[in-house]
């Protein structure tokens, strides 16, 4: 599953150029070159994980923690921005929580979630080893 995810992400790219649907980098949308530097590193994760299948849970855990730490910068950057203009009295200028940051949201944490289980598990005296 993680290796699919990331060997989709031309599939989720494109549908961000040409749509303008960006649910798998909302973090970023701010920053188009840095988000289709993030595509390519997903496809890279993508093409490593399908070669060395073995290292699909370090690189999910690992990108999924990203993603978030870049959604959750993504809401609170805003956010106390919105706080610093309110308590210079200026006009607030609001805080950006789109549908595609929530979705984004929702499908790297399903990602993280997905791949720490994973880790565990593999880790436990009962699991089968490879």
């Amino acid at each position: 599953m993680t290796i699919g995810y990331y060997l989709a992400t031309p599939l989720f790219a494109l549908l961000d150029w040409i749509f303008g649907w960006n649910v798998r980098a909302a973090g970023l949308a701010e920053q188009p070159a840095w988000k289709n530097g993030y595509y390519a590193i997903c496809t890279a994760a993508g093409v490593i994980t399908a070669l060395r299948p073995s290292l699909s849970r370090f690189v999910g855990l690992v990108e999924s923690s990203v993603n978030i730490f870049l959604l959750i910068l993504g809401v609170m950057l805003p956010y106390w921005a919105a706080v610093r203009q309110a308590s210079e009295g200026a006009s607030i200028q609001g805080v950006s929580f789109t549908f595609s940051r929530l979705l984004n949201f929702l499908i790297s944490g399903f990602m993280w979630i997905h791949v720490f289980h994973q880790s565990v598990d593999s880790l436990s005296p009962e699991s089968p080893r490879s």
